[in-house]
């Protein structure tokens, strides 16, 4: 039979063994959540590489609309030589 020394002694030792218990519960929810990830990881890898395309397409897409917005511009505008810009200025 346990006397009440020993009893006074395991409450404290059972007292720390809880939040021990619920530290070492949530490592393997971690642990669990982590591996399953994993094992989706090829269909991540697929729509990584999917976007990244994607994404090289819009680029692609910008960098021809901004072209061609320049070569716009510079039609419209055409360079005013200094002796048509004088009249104007002064009235």
């Amino acid at each position: 039979m346990l006397r009440v020394e020993q009893i006074a002694v395991f409450i404290p030792i059972i007292a720390l063994l809880i939040p021990i218990v619920a530290i070492l519960s949530a490592h393997q929810q971690k642990m669990a959540r982590i591996f399953a990830e994993r094992q989706n990881a090829p269909q991540s890898l697929e729509e990584i590489s999917r976007l990244r395309a994607e994404v090289y397409e819009l680029k692609q897409l910008v960098h021809q609309q901004t072209i061609q917005m320049d070569s716009l511009l510079s039609l419209s505008t055409r360079p005013t030589t200094p002796s048509e810009d004088v009249p104007q200025r002064i009235g």
